[in-house]
């Protein structure tokens, strides 16, 4: 059975249950703090069994795009070791949200695995919480005592997927491989790591929320989480060794073996390389595609590790260009039918991955050079972990290629040092949230549920008080109510401001956020009443926007839109939106983009942007299904956690994406658009800033304001000012001519006097010159052709010049190449900068330095003659 039939089979499967059969979320969880990536199907549920209130569905069934690197999850570390491990991969899941529970779970489990997959009922083993004497009375309808296995804890009680959540105990379903791929061992069983059994199906039952105080609370909805690991189920259904030979590697295996030359199975030492190649390209490919790049921090960070990771494994295959890109294409080909933006993005995923790669042979090329800059004088043959750790960290050199870099210098390097250091660099990597405040609770009314936003549509509305917290570091109150118009900060759009009251209270709202549960928390202060005023179970109050607010916000989202639209009109659609924020007064937007930019192609993009302004083009909201909008033509940024239904914003006929946003109703709504800021971020990453309507007027209301400015000083109308400065500056060009010519007569003037106060001094019989004197240039560089002049003018010999300007002295040293070796001009640099207060530095030949205290110079040059005199002919004699 090829696994896009699996795939497909599972989730017919349980539709025919009454399931809803959800699109998976996308690579980075969306709202959810506690987690660096999508590490499991329930990830995207986490707040349904939490809260309460009205739920989409109590049964949906997903297949999850996965990612375990660089967290508590992280299982970078097993892969290649082992067969069936990987940094991403795909989870079938099937959930329950206070609908069925363990009866239903299990009995559709054994019936999906031995009716459908046909997986014979005799290879079947399971596990069991030891404490879950429930689940063990179910598995007995279907299996024998001797094959229901109970396990502790730490194998079977799962979760929660980051610091906090749901979680509860599990049962888990093994595939035995027979006696004679285990250990011998007459106890070997499931939890065994020996290989005889794989478990390929884990049936969660959450019935806990973990608080982040680490005690167990009971959900509101206790349900069903399951997790099949789509690799694994296809190993066992097309009877392969491990994972890496099934459909979903094996064009991989293939390509790495023609490019390298080296053979899978005929080279078994080099499998583990092989199969760490395969699993990071999926990966790396699959976090690109989801608007992941590789940076120095974060979720770059990991992607960043993987692809070097995966370039060091080439390079032990023998592969010495870049390869990761080519086989970028043979993992989109493998994936695209199901997911089909991979298609779409399969040029850029390619182009991302060949500069990451050249950067990395750059790097490993000046690797060797800086372990052994670093680790010269190293005490004991050990390498402080500090010093390896920054080797890694700063200068991208890879934990196995220090090892290796080690081992050829005959040095140790100490590791647990280093592996304290890393694992402190991995939580400052870990995100945090702006709701993520450490709370009093003044009250609770619960149940608490997800806020139901009413702000598409109004600006105004009616809620009931649910909770009141206060933060402890601030002043600000924390209002939760039941409904709200006030949009939360999300999506790079601001938070909402504006008024919340009865005829007893009043609310003032400075901003708005949402927690991972989906509770949205006014920020503010009470300017009327009391806390006390709030609580009760039915305490009704007016919820108001502030309306000019949120219009603005609006024009600036929307404007988001068209900026994007309006660059992708001019270098094509390899642009791709990196990021945002828009708030009232401004708008910033983070984009790819492999060209070269210009002003001239910012000024492209800006008219653009004020055609369609001046268009007043419609603005029009959509709901559908994310696979029906991206097949319209929708650009959807998939590090969004989309719904079952997402919003469509279709600007005019030309331009449509998705977002949850708030945005204007026309695009001439904006007024004005201007670009006030375009900058480079990191690699191929750029940034436009700009202001739209009032925002835009002031800005060029500024402009205005500094012409006349600039007209009132010259003397002159606005419009002629161009002509003005171009007649002044051809008139400061006249007169630096002069100023250049008459410098350059006094320099040779002044060097005339000096050379001709020259004083002879001899060394080993040779006769050489020293000149020297103190000048009052404004500009240094006559001072240096003085040097010059003086020099060419006495010969062999020592030169001293001194600039005194504006308090302080410059100071020129030149040594012939006679007299280099016994008087280095930066050894007499040293001896004379000290006596003007200053210091200095060079070469043997010329030297400069500087110092506070011009009127020391007689005394430089008195030390410097008194430095010849001791090392001339006449002093030994």
């Amino acid at each position: 059975m090829k696994s896009s039939e699996i795939r497909k089979l599972y989730l017919d499967y349980f539709a025919s249950k009454g399931h809803t059969i959800v699109p998976g979320s996308g690579l980075v969880p969306f709202d959810d703090p506690t987690l660096l990536f999508t590490s499991a199907g329930m990830v995207q549920f986490k707040k349904l069994w939490a809260m309460g209130g009205k739920l989409p569905y109590s049964r949906a069934a997903t297949c999850q795009k996965c990612i375990r690197a660089g967290g508590k999850d992280s299982d970078i570390d097993k892969i290649g070791i082992t067969g069936r491990h990987h940094t991403f991969f795909e989870m079938l899941g099937n959930f329950s949200f206070g609908d069925y529970f363990k009866k239903e779970a299990v009995e559709w489990a054994y019936e999906f695995s031995v009716q459908h997959l046909k997986v014979r009922e005799k290879l079947i083993w399971v596990s069991y919480y030891e404490k879950d004497a429930e689940a063990k009375d179910i598995w007995k309808k279907f299996l024998p005592d001797k094959r229901i296995i109970p396990l502790p804890a730490k194998d079977n009680f799962w979760g929660p997927a980051g610091d906090t959540g749901p979680c509860g105990p599990c049962t888990e379903l093994y595939v035995d491989f027979g006696e004679e791929k285990g250990c011998g061992k007459k106890d070997c069983m499931p939890g065994c790591e020996c290989g005889r059994f794989l478990e390929f199906w884990n049936l969660v039952f959450p019935q806990y929320d973990k608080q982040k105080d680490g005690s167990l609370a009971d959900l509101k909805r206790r349900g069903v989480d399951t997790g099949m690991g789509l690799e694994r189920i296809t190993r066992i259904l097309q009877k392969t060794p491990s994972n890496y030979e099934t459909d979903l590697f094996a064009p991989i295996i293939k390509e790495i073996e023609k490019i390298s030359g080296c053979g899978y199975e005929k080279e078994p030492d080099k499998k583990p390389l092989f199969r760490i190649t395969a699993d990071h390209i999926r990966a790396a490919v699959f976090l690109i595609d989801g608007n992941i790049l590789p940076s120095n921090e974060g979720r770059g960070y990991v992607l960043r590790r993987i692809l070097r990771r995966a370039g060091m494994t080439g390079s032990n295959l023998g592969v010495q260009e870049p390869f990761l890109c080519l086989l970028s294409e043979t993992a989109v080909n493998i994936m695209q039918d199901v997911y089909p933006s991979l298609k779409e993005h399969k040029e850029l995923i390619k182009r991302v991955i060949l500069e990451e790669e050249e950067k990395y042979r750059s790097l490993l090329s000046s690797a060797g050079k800086n372990f052994n800059d670093f680790t010269a004088g190293i005490k004991n043959n050990v390498v402080p972990g500090e010093t390896a750790f920054k080797l890694y960290d700063t200068y991208g050199i890879p934990k196995d290629l220090l090892e290796d870099l080690a081992l050829d210098s005959g040095l140790a390097v100490d590791w647990e040092e280093f592996d304290k250091l890393l694992e402190k660099q991995k939580k400052l990597s870990r995100f945090s949230t702006s709701i993520g405040f450490k709370k009093k609770t003044l009250f609770e009314n619960p149940p608490l549920s997800e806020t139901l936003f009413t702000g598409y549509k109004t600006t105004e509305g009616e809620g009931i008080v649910k909770a009141l917290y206060s933060g402890d570091k601030d002043e600000k109150l924390y209002l939760v109510l039941d409904k709200t118009p006030f949009y939360p900060e999300k999506g790079g759009q601001a938070g909402d401001r504006g008024i919340i009251e009865n005829g007893e209270i009043k609310f003032s709202v400075s901003d708005t956020q949402i927690d991972e549960k989906g509770l949205i928390y006014h920020l503010g202060k009470l300017t009327e009443g009391k806390p006390a005023q709030l609580e009760g179970g039915e305490v009704r109050i007016n919820a108001s926007v502030d309306a000019e607010y949120r219009k603005q916000v609006s024009i600036n989202h929307t404007s988001t839109h068209l900026l994007h639209y309006a660059l992708r009109e001019v270098f094509g659609k390899e642009i791709r939106q990196a990021g945002s924020s828009v708030s009232n007064e401004r708008l910033r937007f983070d984009f790819v983009c492999f060209s070269q930019l210009n002003s001239e192609d910012i000024r492209k993009a800006e008219d653009i942007v004020q055609e369609k302004i001046f268009e007043d083009s419609p603005v029009a909201v959509e709901e559908m299904s994310l696979d029906e909008a991206v097949e319209r033509g929708a650009i959807a940024l998939f590090m969004e956690k989309y719904g079952e239904k997402v919003r469509i914003i279709r600007t005019g006929g030309y331009h449509t994406e998705v977002c949850g946003g708030t945005h204007m109703s026309r695009t001439g709504e904006a007024a004005l658009f201007r670009i006030t800021g375009f900058s480079s971020i990191g690699q191929n990453l750029k940034r436009i800033e700009a202001v739209t309507y009032k925002e835009a007027l002031k800005f060029l209301n500024g402009y205005r304001a500094v012409v006349e400015d600039i007209a009132r000083k010259l003397d002159t109308d606005a419009g002629k000012i161009p002509e003005r400065v171009d007649k002044m500056l051809s008139e400061n060009e006249r007169k630096s001519k002069l100023i250049e010519k008459y410098e350059n007569r006094l320099a040779a003037e002044t060097a005339g006097e000096i050379a001709a106060g020259k004083e002879s001094f001899k060394i080993n019989g040779d006769t050489f010159y020293f000149a020297g004197g103190l000048v009052k240039i404004e500009n240094n560089e006559a001072a240096s052709m003085i040097s010059d002049d003086v020099s060419s003018k006495i010969g062999e010999g020592i030169v001293f010049i001194g600039n005194e300007a504006d308090g302080r002295v410059s100071l020129i040293l030149k040594v012939s190449k006679g007299c280099k070796d016994k008087f280095p001009a930066v050894k007499l640099m040293k001896e004379i900068s000290a006596i003007v207060e200053g210091q200095g530095g060079g070469s043997p030949v010329f030297a400069r330095g500087s110092g506070k205290n011009p009127g020391n110079f007689g005394k430089a040059a008195d030390k410097i003659r008194q430095i010849i005199q001791e090392e001339s002919d006449d002093e030994k004699q």
